[in-house]
Order: structure tokens, then sequence, then C-alpha cells
């Protein structure tokens, strides 16, 4: 073309008629300026250097690339692919190089920095909102200036420069900038919370600000004006302040985990109850875990994403259900409100109040640590939420309660809450009226589900009743940890075989209110990876084996049927 712009642009044209759907911006990037080009490949080189001179490029253990921006007063952690880089680095371009950056040239730039991250870069966990190193708890304020709150036995002070990896999106929000001689008292003249609830939603919210250890979830009920929501944005804006504060139901898993790989705390409203995959989902993200899919555009590559956050839940009526899900949970009620005040009081009286709470939780979350290496829980006493326990029974210590106060009242509370996973559950509910009544049962899981099909009469079964001896056995290994905490003994022993059927006990035992031991804090569980499922799948996915129309099938003879 012979250096000849106009030559290029007409050849340019050409090649666009002739197939419409040819990206020629894209070519345009990989013309020098004396081949008549706009010059942009050139630009993103220069761009990619310029930043890579005004930030420092690292990546984290599963590869995805970061840029650390460093400034006098503060530094900014992003990820390469992220809106908030892109937009620095269209900043730079035009203050550096006095030019508009096509979205083209920040895509290479992007790309050619994202390179030499994962090659060149030295590798550091990244954190979302909270982390902990050898200097204690890190809270990411979440404002402009990018501090932290580091918190220690000893007290908390805000940090400019804090020697952790916190990185954010656009949707973070800044806490309450905290202030000392605040009272953790106030935030009840706020929410809705009965007394005697108020010491579980305390650890619930000075948990959120530990990294290192699972989750629990918090679950509001109550009927309709009982200020549920309320309650949850003002306890989320001292955890997690967010541009989305309340989400409303997720429609698929996927949904779950990119909400808890762009945010702390993750927050719905208004649910009326949950699928067995979501509960699943929600279980991994309070422990630890990932999820993964194929990669678009790929043969064959995964994109995963890791999640570890808290969760907090609102409905009129209980939502969590599922007995692995429940011993997670901390299910409140809040009672009818007699007073109503308006939103703008509501908002108004948050604000004024919110530095003293912040500073007053900080206190009580420093004033936690500092008597946490002294509380000890005995091993036959420890829930499967120990480090929760614990912490609840050093928050206690510390606001003056006596030794094994919060374990009492944590204990109460599983109780009544896994009753309600018992009832909501037509055959569980019958193996303990069966061993309430005085039997005992050792012989088929179809012998016994006839034994129960007769001890319950036909009003009180309904259509999710097992229908085989497979669904049964299913539902007897599902809630067999929350009938061991009712003083039920429900166990199916599939390496014994009789003649006609697989062997199971039906019994009353001591209550065991210390459940499955947890998995030790900050462990990832297994990656659950999103394809479709083969039909001879082991559990229903419509009914989790308890039966239902997806999968009864009574054509085995040993009651072992097949599901669809």
């Amino acid at each position: 073309m012979d250096n000849d712009p106009g030559e290029y642009q007409a050849w340019r044209a050409e090649i666009k008629s002739a197939c419409s759907k040819i990206n020629v911006s894209s070519l345009d990037d990989f013309i020098s300026p004396s081949e008549g080009g706009d010059g942009s490949g050139s630009q993103a080189t220069e761009l990619a250097d310029l930043g890579a001179g005004r930030c420092e490029l690292w990546h984290d253990a599963d590869g995805n690339a970061y840029a650390t921006i460093t400034g006098e007063t503060h530094n900014e952690h992003w990820r390469i692919d992220s809106t908030g880089f892109r937009d620095w680095l269209s900043w730079i371009a035009h203050s550096e190089m006095g030019t508009a950056p096509s979205a083209e040239t920040i895509k290479s730039a992007c790309n050619a920095m994202a390179g030499q991250a994962k090659f060149d870069g030295k590798e550091h966990e990244p954190r979302r909102r909270v982390a902990k190193d050898s200097s204690g708890c890190w809270l990411d304020v979440g404002d402009d200036q990018w501090r932290a709150i580091l918190v220690t036995a000893t007290g908390w002070k805000i940090m400019n420069k804090p020697a952790v990896r916190l990185i954010r999106t656009k949707a973070t929000r800044p806490l309450p900038e905290p202030v000392s001689g605040g009272s953790v008292d106030a935030l009840w003249n706020l929410v809705n919370v009965p007394e005697q609830e108020r010491l579980l939603v305390l650890t619930w919210i000075i948990e959120c600000f530990r990294s290192d250890t699972p989750y629990a979830l918090l679950e509001l009920t109550g009927e309709q004006g009982a200020a549920k929501s309320i309650a949850q944005r003002i306890f989320r804006r001292f955890v997690d302040p967010n541009q989305v504060e309340l989400r409303g139901r997720p429609k698929t898993t996927e949904d779950i985990y990119v909400a808890a790989a762009n945010s702390h705390l993750l927050s719905y409203e208004n649910l009326s109850g949950l699928s067995n995959d979501q509960s699943d989902a929600l279980c991994t993200c309070c422990t630890g875990g990932g999820y993964a899919a194929r990669q678009l555009y790929t043969n064959g590559e995964e994109a995963t994403l890791t999640a570890h956050c808290p969760v907090a839940l609102n409905g009129i009526s209980p939502i969590v259900l599922r007995p692995d899900l429940l011993d997670r949970s901390v299910s409140i009620t809040l009672p009818e409100i007699t007073v109503r005040k308006t939103d703008d009081e509501i908002r108004e009286a948050t604000e004024a109040a919110a530095p003293g709470i912040m500073g007053a939780l900080l206190d009580l979350f420093s004033n936690a640590l500092a008597v946490l290496p002294s509380v000890v829980i005995p091993p036959e006493q420890r829930p499967r939420m120990a480090d929760f326990a614990t912490l609840g029974e050093a928050i206690a210590k510390v606001q003056g309660y006596p030794e094994g106060h919060f374990l009492t009242r944590y204990t109460d509370h599983r109780r009544t809450a896994i009753g309600r996973t018992i009832d909501a559950s037509p055959v569980a509910a019958a193996m303990v009226d069966y061993v309430d009544r005085g039997n005992r049962y050792s012989g088929t899981v179809k012998g016994l589900l006839e034994v129960l099909t007769e001890h319950k009469p036909d009003h009180e079964r309904d259509e999710y009743w097992p229908r085989s001896p497979k669904g049964l056995a299913d539902a007897m290994r599902r809630y067999s940890p929350a009938l061991r905490q009712m003083g039920t003994k429900a166990r199916v022993d599939s390496t014994r075989r009789i003649m006609d059927g697989i062997h199971c006990e039906l019994a009353r035992q001591a209550a065991d209110y210390s459940c499955q031991p947890q998995a030790p804090g900050n462990a990832v569980h297994d990656v659950h990876e999103v394809h479709a499922a083969p039909k001879t799948a082991e559990i229903c996915p419509q009914c989790s084996g308890t039966g239902c129309p997806l999968c009864w099938d009574t054509s085995g003879d040993d009651g072992l049927q097949e599901e669809i």
C-alpha cells in the first residue's frame, strides 16, 4: 500500500463489504502506521509497556492475572480483566499518551499485561473484604483510599497500605468509618431481633470478619412486615456493603457462585425455599469450595469459580430444610412490629449510629481474639460448626456471660431447627414417631417401609412419601445426622445383604448434638462440576431419594430400583 492511508482505507472497506462478519478493527491492531493503519497495534504495545511500568503484575494459584497499582498514599489491587483496571488503563492512555484508545487497543494491552503477570509475575493470594496474615485480621474499608482495618488481640487500627492484597469490584461500597466509644447495644435499636437471639446474631457478624474458618448461614424469618429485609440490609452495612444490597432468588447454581466470586457476603431476600442444588451450593460457599464448567469458546477447557463466604437469607416461612445446610445455619424468627418507622427515619438513625456501632463491633472482635485461645469446648460437646461455637463462647465471655452460656443457647437453637427439618419430612417424622412409641426395628429396608406405611395414616403421607425401599434407604442416609441428634438411630448397612434385601436398623439412642466433624478451617472442598447428570444418578435430583414420581419404580425384587 506504499504508506498511502487512503489506499489502506479503500482496501479495508472492500474487505468489509465482501464479508460483513469480519471484524476489521482487529485487523487495524496488527497493521503498523507505516502500512497505512491507524497505529492501534503499536498503541496497544506502548500502552501495555506504560501500564506495566505503573503497577506490579502478579497472579494467583489458579493463574488469574492481577495488577497492583502503586501510589504515594495507597495501593490498589485489581484483576486485569476487571472493569476497574480497564478504566485505569484508559485513563493512563489519555493522560500519558494523549489518546482515546479503542476497546480493541485496551483489550490487546490487557492481554499482553496478563501474559506478563502469569509468566513473569510472582504468585500471591488475593482476598475479598477480609484476610488474615501474621499481623492479624484485615478488613477492607472499601473506600477510595483503599484503606484496611487491622484487628489484633490488642486492638484495631486503620492502615493506609495494608500488607495483604484485598481486591474488590466496582460494586464494593465502604464500611462505616469506625469510632471508639460506641456500643453494640445501639445496633438493637435499629433491628427487630429478640433479646434472646442477639448473642447468636453478634457471633454471626463477628464471624464474617474472619477469613480462615467456615461460615454460618443466617436465616431471618417472620411474618410480612417484620422488617426482615431492613435487618438484613443493616447487618450487611457492617459486614460487606455493596451496590446490590439484597438479591432475589438465584435462577441457577452458577448464579450463586458468580455472586460469591464477586462479593464477600451473599444476601438473598423474599425466598420461599431452596432447591437441592441451591442448598448444596450454599453449603459449599459457607465452608469453601468451587464450581467448574466448560469455558465458552473452547473445546474442553474448564472455567472455575472459587467461593468461601457467609450467607444471609430471609423469607416468611423457614427456607433452610435440608439437614446438611441447616446444621450450618443460624435461624432467627423476627417478632411482629408494634411501632413502625419510615424508611427515611431508619436510614437517618442507621447513618448516625453506624460509626459507633462499627467501632464497638471491632472492639468486641479484638477482645474476643484475646480470650479465644483460652476457650476450649470438650470434643464430645463440639457441634459441627466448632469454630463458630468457640468464637461464640469467646464473645459471651467478653460480654460477661458464664462459661458454656453460648454453647447451651446454640445447642437449644440447633435442637429447635432440627425438629423443624424433621417435621418437614413426612418419612423422617414417621421414623421419630415410630421410635417414640417404644418400637424398634431390625430387618430389611423393604420391611421397614411396609411397617412405616402401615404405621402412618394415609392423610399424613404426601406425594413425596417413599414408594420404594431405595427411596427409604436414601432418606435414612440423608436424615441420619438429624435423627441422631433427636435421639433416633437410623442406619442402613449396605454391606449386610440378607435374602430379601438390604439390612437396616431403627431404634432409640441417646441424643448426640455433636453431629459430624466440620472441615478444617480454610479447607477447599471438592469442585462441583456442571455437566449433565447421567440418567442413572444415585440420588434423584427432584426429591433427593425420599421418593417422587420421577424415581418411583418398585420393579426390583430387592427394592434397590434403578432411578430414571
